[in-house]
């Protein structure tokens, strides 16, 4: 996301900075004032060498006059030659240690050289001296900003427009403080305050199309930055920014044109190279895009957990000899997203350790990504081996569409806390949908702006369904729950699930919902990683590694993608989803509906009342069960002969349509499995009949009633595993004494 950019001025024009150091014109001896007026008309020209000819004269000639010092000094801070710039004005301020102007320019060239608390204490020296300055009112703001103090900041820019209103710049760095402080509508207030005093201000342009672009407004964004460029051409930051808002707008071909203008006239420029990176990797290019995406930790607003003293490991190829820790890096969904990798390192035979958020570490033990892994803090005193970020493991991997790695479930929780969970919400209504809706504000202040969506956006799967609701929400957006319109859809034990912070047993309680439906939040990232089925809801161009199209994601095979047709339009989103419900749990309508059904008045019937043929029965069972169903009705179709084939051929055709529907690539040796042991209980029933018509009931009989439960074991087994592996919705349990 590109930055506003502060006002021009200052010592170099090119350089955004504090406005230029003053000059100060006044007599002198009788014997120096010619040389002292003709140093100030030299340097009015331009001619910034002549004139300090003339000033190191006068200084090698004696003079005291602190004023040759601080023109001296601008001089040397208009070159960016600072160092010489402050030990010059320490010695003006030395002769005259009540002259404001050199305290102002001191604090100019302590904030060039990165020092602004001096900065700031030269400004205000300046102020206690000259209250009425709005320069340096102006100059202090802009320190106070970048030390972060906004309020101060705002009330020092507003001081320098009571006593100058129409200044631009300080429109302009007021409207970056008031934009930095979430204020939008100030923000493009005073941004448009400084084009109506300044219109072919390049800066002012770019800063206004920022902030547009943050409250949504792409095409009077995108207008912005074309004005600002149509000033400053050769601008690598405002092309980098009309890239973002085209790509937003899902303009790739013009979004990818501008970053690269943005590299030809600024090489290596990290936020142009990072976000082209993201946006080749949205476009699937994932070779390039994760080569670009290295540059990512040149930009400021990304989180690195820890920075160990070893070496970073950056070569192509994976050895066995490797001693490799991987850091976490960015938000919480993105750990959870990537640990899967250690897994395949490890396999590979690199000896791997992991640097994660605490919050996860006992889900990454449970799942045997690490046993032990590291805090940040213990990561930072790591001297041997290598280092890597998570993020870059892909990279050296070559993960991609057609090379997923790891698409098999790969988080857990513990039995002991699934069976908690079991028991608590054991008593609710089926199916109980787990929601989650909002992502971290502060995040998508200028990243992935409108990921997230209100809660009541969901008001069409409670108005047509009768699926009891769980919140996952955490934190912010959890306050939603109170005001919501369908309160009284969430599960009785909401508060207890509210309560539960730790993401182990979150998972516990995600493993005990029949479906979770989420914006690309944490959440989405624990579900799919688990297997579990889940929704994901998506805004019109989503974050890079949802792709562009399609309802299915090779990072998790049980995730089912809905995107926004329309930009911000989340409620046609919505009623998808409750369309998708309705398919997904068709008893949830039969629910809903028969309790709408007109009652019929009764009438009296003579004669024999023929039966009415009975409604098709609609009800949702596990992948499981529905093969073998299937395989059981396979083996009848062997078997039954007449009207009973006949039959069975009937009912086999409606559930291998059912299944042909699901559009599944299935391994077909679970099915073969499967129906080997529906075979070996057909024949078994027939052996014990064939027993207990001879009234035979002794070894043999009884071994064939024991393979009859050892056989249903195994039949359960791998009904779970295809639950298991293909997301079901239902899971197959069974749980009796050992034998």
């Amino acid at each position: 996301m590109g930055k506003p950019k502060r006002s021009s001025g200052g010592f170099s024009a090119a350089k955004p900075s504090a406005a230029a150091p003053k000059q100060q014109i006044t007599k002198s001896s009788a014997d120096h004032a010619a040389k002292e007026q003709q140093a100030v008309a030299l340097i009015n020209q331009g001619k910034l060498q002549e004139a300090e000819a003339i000033y190191r004269d006068l200084i090698a000639a004696g003079t005291r006059n602190h004023i040759v010092y601080g023109n001296l000094a601008a001089i040397c801070g208009m070159q960016g030659r600072f160092d010489e710039l402050i030990d010059l004005l320490n010695k003006a301020l030395k002769l005259e240690p009540n002259d404001p102007d050199a305290h102002y320019n001191l604090g100019i060239a302590l904030q060039e050289k990165g020092d602004l608390d001096a900065a700031i204490t030269s400004y205000n020296t300046a102020l206690g001296l000259k209250p009425n300055d709005p320069e340096a009112h102006y100059n202090l703001g802009i320190a106070l900003k970048e030390k972060g103090d906004l309020d101060v900041a705002i009330a020092s820019f507003n001081t320098a427009l009571q006593f100058k209103p129409n200044y631009p710049e300080a429109h302009n760095n007021l409207g970056i403080a008031l934009q930095e402080k979430g204020d939008l509508t100030a923000a493009i207030a005073s941004y448009n305050t400084a084009l109506e005093l300044k219109p072919s201000y390049p800066e002012a342009h770019c800063n206004l199309g920022i902030a547009l672009k943050e409250k949504g407004d792409l095409t009077a964004a995108i207008a912005s930055y074309n004005t600002a460029l149509q000033l400053k051409p050769n601008d690598p930051e405002a092309h980098c920014n009309l890239g973002i808002a085209l790509k937003e707008k899902g303009d790739f071909t013009d979004a990818i044109a501008s970053y690269n203008t943005a590299l030809e006239l600024k090489p290596n420029y990290p936020e142009a190279l990072k976000n082209l990176s993201t946006t080749e990797l949205l476009a699937g290019d994932y070779k390039s895009g994760w080569l670009r995406y290295e540059y990512r930790f040149q930009c400021t607003e990304d989180i690195l957990y820890a920075n160990p003293p070893c070496q970073v490991w950056k070569d192509s190829g994976i050895t066995e000899d490797k001693q490799l820790l991987l850091v976490s890096e960015q938000g919480l969904g993105d750990t959870l997203q990537f640990m899967r990798y250690a897994i395949a390192l490890r396999d590979k035979g690199v000896s791997v350790s992991f640097c994660a958020q605490p919050k996860l570490h006992t889900l990454i033990q449970v799942s045997g990504i690490d046993q032990s892994p590291l805090t940040p803090e213990q990561a930072n005193a790591v001297t041997e081996g290598f280092w890597i970020p998570l993020l870059s493991i892909p990279r050296h991997l070559e993960v991609s569409p057609e090379n997923p790695i790891i698409t098999e479930p790969y988080i857990k929780t513990t039995d002991e806390l699934s069976a908690k969970w079991q028991k608590i919400v054991s008593a609710e209504k089926r199916p109980i949908i787990g929601i989650n809706w909002q992502g971290n504000p502060g995040y998508e202040k200028r990243n992935h702006i409108g990921r997230s969506l209100p809660l009541n956006t969901f008001a069409p799967i409670a108005q047509s369904t009768d699926a009891s609701l769980l919140s996952l929400q955490k934190g912010f957006g959890s306050e939603q729950l109170e005001t919501c319109s369908f309160k009284d859809r969430f599960i009785s034990c909401q508060d207890q699930v509210n309560d539960t912070w730790d993401y182990l047993e979150t998972a516990a309680i995600v493993a005990n919902c029949d479906l979770v439906i989420t914006s690309d939040t944490s959440v989405a990232h624990l579900a799919g990683g688990m297997g579990k089925t889940t929704w994901l809801l998506l805004h019109k161009v989503p974050d890079w590694r949802w792709g562009l199209e399609g309802e299915t994601t090779f990072w998790y095979p049980s995730m089912r993608l809905f995107r926004q047709k329309e930009r911000g339009n989340w409620d046609e989103v919505l009623e998808r989803v409750a369309e998708a419900l309705l398919e997904q749990f068709p008893e949830i309508a039969a629910a809903s509906s028969a309790s709408t059904q007109p009652r019929q008045v009764a009438t009296e019937q003579t004669g024999p009342i023929a039966p009415k043929p009975l409604p098709q029965i609609q009800a949702s069972i596990s992948l499981g069960e529905l093969i073998d169903k299937i395989t059981i009705l396979q083996i009848k179709a062997e078997q039954l002969q007449g009207t009973a084939l006949e039959n069975a051929k009937k009912e086999l055709a409606a559930l291998e349509s059912t299944l042909n529907n699901l559009h599944l690539n299935i391994d077909t040796t679970l099915i073969q499995r499967l129906k080997e042991v529906n075979q070996d209980l057909w024949q078994i029933e027939d052996d014990i009949r064939d027993q207990e018509r001879q009234k035979s009931f002794g070894e043999n009989f009884i071994h064939l009633a024991r393979s009859v439960y050892q056989r249903n074991d195994r039949r359960a087994a791998i009904k779970k595993e295809i639950n298991t592996t293909y997301g079901s919705a239902f899971v197959e349990e069974k749980s009796y004494q050992d034998y």
